[in-house]
């Protein structure tokens, strides 16, 4: 008598195993024997993408998503793979998921983006992708703080740089009125805050001559 057949659940767990190990062959496998590609019975309620992303396992994420997986499902935190990828800095991996439509915007429990989580993890190659491919560089969290907030926190002077240089305002405000500088506890944190307010003016004022001219 042959094994009994394995159960979704079954195909689902192992399926998510290998995707976490990164083993394409076993997940093309199993995709292609019909294993549930969204499934998330484990801890978090993580799916197997979820698991690949964060590992940065492009060649087994692509035969999830080419199989239907969701890009936009959600952990029990309100997070995407595209926040598991962003926040190691999985740079390849934030990329083929958004060329598939993940969402930049979606917001987590805490109603953080992709974007500020890869900001508290200073996840600079990923921030870069995320900008490029649009995302908002002043999405405002539950307490109202910005990736900019986040980069500050840190104390990370490049991931700052990147922010700022695609439109982060150095003037944010939180829920309790607190500025981005509230966060810079080192000089060269305080001096790119201080440069970017001036470039800012500066283009305020540039901006209002050629409007009377």
């Amino acid at each position: 008598m042959g094994a009994a057949p394995m159960s979704a659940g079954g195909a689902g767990e192992v399926l998510w195993e290998a995707a976490n190990a990164g083993n394409t062959a076993e997940v093309t496998r199993l995709v292609e024997s019909g294993a549930p590609v969204n499934w998330a019975g484990k801890g978090l309620g993580q799916t197997p993408l979820m698991r690949a992303a964060e590992e940065g396992h492009v060649a087994s994420m692509r035969v999830l998503l080419d199989r239907g997986a969701d890009p936009n499902a959600k952990d029990k935190d309100g997070r995407t793979a595209l926040f598991m990828a962003a926040a190691n800095d999985r740079a390849d991996a934030s990329a083929m998921l958004l060329d598939h439509g993940a969402d930049s915007e979606a917001k987590d429990n805490d109603g953080r983006t992709a974007l500020v989580l890869a900001a508290y993890c200073g996840s600079k190659d990923a921030m870069l992708v995320l900008l490029a491919h649009g995302a908002d560089p002043n999405p405002k969290d539950n307490d109202g703080r910005t990736a900019l907030f986040a980069a500050a926190y840190c104390h990370n002077v490049d991931t700052m740089s990147v922010l700022l240089d695609h439109g982060a305002d150095p003037n944010a405000k939180d829920k309790d009125g607190c500025g981005v500088a509230s966060e810079c506890s080192d000089v060269g944190c305080r001096a790119l805050l201080l440069n970017a307010e001036r470039m800012q003016r500066w283009h305020r004022r540039r901006r209002l001559i050629l409007w009377l001219v």
